[in-house]
């Protein structure tokens, strides 16, 4: 059928394909906000499925979509997308998911991802359709459908800097009317005009509901009922939902308040990012109004009386900053990833705040780790306090917006930062009875000091708590005897607890291992034992938070309060989505050939089974890279919307580039149909070489030069692997067209899967171990490939 070669029939498979991608970065960032990152995971990774339940009922309905019928059934699968986005996001609005340990919880689950998966069933249908039943040249159409997604990339960057997630919700709704006028188009339809018409409303609609906060909201975060009347400002971005509460006149918020605090109250306005983590902007005219900040245990280390400039590392409510002030340093300097908190800062908390009118005030937008690998500016103090958003970002719900802030290498970057007499202040989490977080971040601090080769890390070291709360002071130099006397004077004064100080080692036998090591072999031998992982994160294995080991899971589901217990749970929640997804990935194997009354010559046909492997194979090894590449470059790069807006776009673009190329190229014969797989499995592992030097060599270098060099990078790699969909295909059409269904739902199944699979691994085994994962899969492309081919030759 011409029409089927047509612009509008690209067009409409690029614009689906869109809305697809767009709409699945959009529910993750909104199950973040409604959710716990580890349940928005579980479900995105499950609803994925329904783009594979899509494609299982174009092979098993195949009369449906194929022949004349193909073009009404996908133009209603395109109003069916349309319609059911706006229902999924009211249901899961209105839902409030959350995980008790009870069968009720489970079915809340169970009804969200299935809510999820609404809208992609019925992208499956389109896209399977026109990718396997479409008379147009294959290489081309696998190319709309990518640089649609990679479009979709763009859209969801752009549009959270405009609306909020609900609203851009809706404008993808359009945009997947717009795919059904396009079918329309294809079949000569009359209601072209009419898709167009319902395309505007839902505009129209997207835009109503972001200027009011009345409109489509979540009702529940992180399981609790939300009170519009409370909330006077609201922010979405592709990482961050940041909420600013009406002010409040109350005793001041102190994360490690001193039992000697007074009870004077103070102005505020509380803030929370993502429903769950806390902080809030303080009224700041003169110093009597943040006079309490003396008494936080946060603040502690500026007790040593360094002076000179101090640089804060998470501005939020811009605390710190005002802690900074107070006790007199000479200019402060506040580095925030987040552009919601410094615009709240210089614009409309201005003059509450009293920051951004100060002249000993900088803010910068940027990742910390990234801006002071550049910056040669010397401080004599650094603080990080208590940096945990629990925020997924845009390019995967694992990919927590800090992680790279908590690895070794980073923490050399800070600490190459201090004067010679500095002191870098870090506040996390802590228990006596459960050591947790506390453990790794010691761990992490004498790992940082043994390899600025320093031979007796403890004398650098302090640790000081009260409640829930530890700070760790770590120095270049020594901690003197004078140093020493003033910690025991404030903890005294103040009724904080000393844990360890140069002359007074740790009780807890783990803590005191951990100090006592002067080596990094003695440092892994001390936490090798432990039920928790206590080894310190690097940026080939950058998860701070994931402690669990496969050894002791019985650990993360005995914790029941805290930080370290929710993010055990997580990691649990990762092993148990992988069951599930290696369950599902037999189901889509098996049940679609059953439905399908598939003779059984058939089933016995090593060609068929062959193809099915390949599919497989190169839908898991594209995962792997794609994910392990998000991880190393988001560190790279040193900002979570250039993984999402550059990167992700990068690689789905050139992966559509190399399909496009596919149909010019003699791929299906010899030499080429082996080359091209052991070239693609070479350039993987070539890949993993590459990064390692940029991550040791350029992450100095300016954030422009970093980005054009990871595009550099990805694009041959990207190239490459869009080659084998295409080819494949082809290879396999001419025995089993009428199963080219099946496989592409095979290659969505085993994609999903390796997705969490490819998590797993990172956080188990280091990112590195993805690469090489996935060169063997390509690897093993030879031996269907060769397979496939002499099926073909005996034919």
């Amino acid at each position: 059928m011409k029409n089927e070669r047509s612009i509008a029939a690209y067009s409409g498979l690029f614009l689906i394909a869109l809305a697809s991608l767009a709409i699945q970065i959009v529910l993750v960032r909104l199950l973040s906000v409604i959710t716990w990152y580890h349940l928005a995971f579980f479900s995105i990774s499950i609803a994925m499925l329904g783009m594979t339940a899509g494609a299982i009922q174009v092979y098993v309905q195949r009369g449906r979509f194929d022949g004349e019928n193909k073009i009404e059934a996908i133009t209603r699968a395109c109003v069916g997308f349309a319609l059911s986005i706006p229902a999924s996001l009211i249901l899961l609005c209105v839902l409030p998911i959350g995980f008790y340990r009870s069968i009720l919880s489970l079915i809340v689950l169970f009804v969200a991802t299935l809510v999820c998966a609404w809208p992609f069933y019925y992208a499956g249908l389109v896209i399977t359709t026109v990718l396997t039943r479409f008379n147009a040249p294959i290489g081309r159409l696998y190319a709309s459908d990518l640089t649609g997604a990679s479009a979709g990339c763009l859209i969801v960057l752009g549009g959270l800097e405009i609306v909020d997630a609900p609203s851009l919700m809706l404008w993808c709704s359009g945009i997947g009317a717009l795919a059904g006028a396009c079918f329309a188009r294809v079949a000569q339809s009359r209601s072209v005009r009419r898709y167009i018409a319902f395309a505007l409303l839902f505009f129209v609609l997207g835009i109503l509901n972001a200027q009011t906060p009345y409109g489509v909201r979540p009702m529940f975060v992180k399981e609790k009922f939300q009170r519009l009347s409370y909330q006077i400002l609201e922010r979405w971005n592709s990482f961050s939902r940041v909420v600013v509460y009406r002010q409040q006149y109350l005793p001041p918020q102190l994360w490690g308040g001193s039992p000697v605090a007074g009870d004077e109250k103070i102005f505020f306005h509380g803030m929370t990012i993502d429903g769950a983590a806390g902080t809030a902007i303080r009224s700041f005219a003169s110093l009597r109004d943040i006079e309490h900040l003396r008494y936080d245990i946060t603040n502690v280390g500026y007790y040593l009386n360094r002076r000179g400039n101090a640089c804060i590392i998470g501005v939020g409510g811009g605390k710190d900053i005002q802690s900074a002030l107070f006790f007199g340093h000479d200019a402060v300097l506040g580095i925030e990833v987040n552009p919601i908190f410094v615009d709240l800062l210089q614009n409309e908390f201005r003059d509450f705040a009293g920051l951004a009118n100060r002249d000993d005030v900088t803010f910068v937008v940027d990742d910390a780790r990234s801006f002071l690998s550049q910056s040669r500016a010397q401080f004599s103090v650094i603080q990080m306090a208590l940096i945990d958003t629990w925020a997924a970002t845009g390019a995967g719900a694992f990919s927590l917006s800090e992680n790279a802030l908590y690895t070794v290498e980073a923490w050399q970057t800070f600490l190459s930062r201090l004067t010679e007499d500095g002191v870098f202040t870090v506040s996390r989490w802590y228990s006596a009875e459960h050591i947790g977080e506390t453990g790794r971040v010691l761990s992490l601090g004498v790992e940082s000091l043994l390899r600025l080769d320093i031979k007796r890390p403890a004398d650098h070291m302090a640790l000081i708590t009260i409640g829930n709360i530890s700070t760790l002071l770590i120095c270049r130099q020594p901690l003197g005897e004078a140093d020493v006397d003033r910690l025991r004077q404030v903890c005294e004064e103040l009724q904080y607890q000393i844990v360890h100080v140069p002359d007074h080692l740790p009780a807890e036998p783990i803590l005191r291992q951990i100090l006592s090591a002067q080596s990094t072999e003695q440092l892994a031998e001390a936490v090798a034992q432990a039920e928790l992982d206590y080894s310190p994160p690097t940026d080939d294995n950058p998860y701070f938070f994931n402690m669990l080991k496969l050894n002791h899971i019985g650990t993360a589901l005995s914790l029941k309060e805290g930080v370290i217990s929710g993010n055990l749970r997580a990691l649990a929640t990762l092993l148990v989505l992988l069951i599930v997804l290696g369950v599902l990935a037999v189901a889509t194997i098996g049940v679609p050939l059953w439905l399908a009354h598939r003779p059984t010559t058939l089933m016995r046909t090593r060609g068929f089974w062959f193809g099915a492997l390949y599919f497989s194979l190169i839908g898991s090894a594209f995962m792997f890279v794609e994910i392990a590449l998000i991880q190393r470059l988001n560190v790279f790069t040193g900002h979570p919307i250039y993984s999402l807006g550059i990167l992700l776009f990068t690689l789905i673009a050139s992966t559509g580039m190399g399909s496009f190329v596919s149909d010019h190229l003699p791929l299906t014969r010899k030499p080429w149909v082996y080359v091209f797989p052991i070239t693609t499995a070479v350039s993987v592992v070539a890949l993993n070489t590459v990064l390692h030097y940029l991550l040791s060599h350029m992450m100095a270098e300016d954030t422009t030069i970093k980005i054009l060099v990871s595009v550099l990078v990805i694009f041959p790699v990207g190239m490459l692997m869009g080659l084998f969909f295409p080819t494949g295909m082809r290879l396999v059409q001419s025995h089993y067209e009428d199963d080219t269904p099946w496989f592409w739902a095979l290659n969505g199944i085993m994609g999903v899967l390796c997705s969490a699979l490819s998590v797993f691994v990172s956080i188990i085994f280091g990112i590195s171990v993805n690469f090489f994962i996935a060169a063997v899969a390509y690897a093993l492309v030879l031996w269907c490939v060769y397979s496939l081919r002499r099926e073909r030759a005996v034919t």
